[in-house]
């Protein structure tokens, strides 16, 4: 019997999937690769058609929603039975910069399926009577969002960071569902699309004849030229600037803390990923430790990096009891200061090194976690081997090289705050 745990080893290297990458006669990349051991693909249209791209409050996460409710000559109730029928799922995500549309298959349903997802990519009706049921929907739910202090701290913070005029800061009010015309989300689809800004990822068990039946449906796709979309720069995020807003009735406040960083290319990103979940990543990070563990403000707090194209920014967020939220914003800033401040302890380190490391072997682990570390790399103008690369970089950091990082990004002075309730 063992009486002590055995040592714990990181692979020296990470073993990746290498895609295959050709070219559709209209242009798109393919990137597939075959993983797994069961009879199903997925495959994910990507095309750059997300929020900053539109010119009318959300036309673009309507377009998306409503590609499936009406497609050729099929009714949204037609298109859903055949997915059912088929025993395939259909799903959609829309950010700030990508729309997706993603289907999963049994390998003998594909040409059925791909058919369906290409009318649906290709021939939306987007009927009125739909539009107006979905606005109608989309509106009620915005306005129950809305009440709660988690979801309006959410959407306060970029506003702050980039400016409520900025792609990156805008967000919707309920009324403007009712100013949506189907002819925008028409406009959309035709502008946004198309074969110029679209590559297509697959995986599992996808071979030369799945390649080939991806290529017969998309290669219609039509090709429309990119017009360059520049960003403006950023225009809030005044350092140090603190914003609360009150909320009649709310038992608790919600905090948001942030500053304007970077996308994933940065050169920087993996230590601030690395502070980042030593701020509050984990169960174990400081901040739950401090302001759960030893004060008793939240229940939980978290810390992450939301990377974008072309940037990002650090969200630091927990409820906390209303009596609570300055208190909890100056431990807040107490840690800030202490990853600027101190080294990060060896054992600490390696504990964060070995919780990151299996973190980043997980994102690789099957078909489907493949497929979503593909589609992050590639949205972010990154080599498929990124993963690679940055299970490298958190292995050999030092903690030295961590806090010079954290002295030029995670001062607290440098940081924006809201709280709301």
């Amino acid at each position: 019997m063992r009486k002590f745990p055995p040592p714990i080893r990181l692979p020296e290297a990470l073993p990746c999937v290498r895609p295959v990458v050709g070219r559709l006669s209209n242009g798109i990349a393919l990137h597939s690769a075959c993983a797994g051991a069961q009879d199903v693909v997925r495959v994910s249209l990507v095309f750059e058609a997300g929020s900053r791209f539109q010119q009318h409050a959300l036309e673009a996460g309507s377009t998306l929603a409503l590609l499936s409710e009406g497609a050729g000559q099929w009714s949204g109730a037609q298109v859903a039975e055949r997915f059912d029928f088929l025993g395939s799922s259909y799903e959609r995500h829309i950010d700030k910069d990508f729309a997706m549309l993603t289907v999963y298959s049994l390998t003998r349903h594909l040409q059925k399926t791909l058919e369906t997802l290409s009318e649906v990519a290709l021939h939306p009706t987007f009927p009125e009577a739909e539009l107006r049921t979905y606005c109608a929907k989309r509106r009620q739910q915005l306005r129950i969002d809305k009440e709660r202090v988690a979801y309006v701290a959410r959407e306060q913070l970029p506003a702050l960071l980039y400016g409520r005029a900025h792609p990156y800061g805008a967000y919707a009010e309920p009324e403007q569902y009712d100013a949506l015309v189907r002819e925008w989300l028409q406009r959309f689809h035709g502008s946004f699309f198309t074969a110029d800004r679209c590559l297509i990822v697959a995986t599992g068990m996808v071979g030369e004849r799945e390649r080939r039946m991806i290529g017969d449906f998309f290669a219609q796709i039509p090709r429309l030229p990119c017009t360059p979309s520049p960003l403006p720069p950023p225009a809030g995020g005044q350092p140090g600037k603190s914003v609360e807003i009150a909320k009649r009735g709310a038992v608790q406040s919600a905090l948001r803390v942030g500053r304007v960083m970077f996308g994933k290319a940065h050169p920087d990103f993996a230590a601030a990923h690395v502070l980042t979940v030593v701020l509050g990543g984990y169960f174990g990070s400081r901040l739950m430790r401090n302001i759960r563990e030893s004060k008793g403000y939240t229940y939980g707090i978290f810390a992450s990096l939301v990377s974008y194209r072309h940037t990002g920014y650090l969200s630091i967020g927990a409820e906390v009891g209303k009596e609570f939220g300055r208190a909890a914003l100056e431990e807040i800033g107490k840690e800030l200061q202490r990853l600027c401040d101190e080294p990060i302890p060896a054992d600490e380190l390696a504990l964060v090194k070995n919780h990151l490391c299996g973190d980043i072997m997980r994102s690789l682990d099957g078909p489907w976690a493949i497929a979503e570390s593909l589609v992050e790399d590639l949205q972010s103008g990154l080599a498929t081997s990124y993963a690679e690369t940055l299970f490298s970089a958190v292995k050999s950091i030092t903690a030295e090289q961590l806090q010079q990082v954290a002295q030029k990004y995670f001062q607290p002075q440098s940081m924006t705050s809201v709280t709301v309730g």
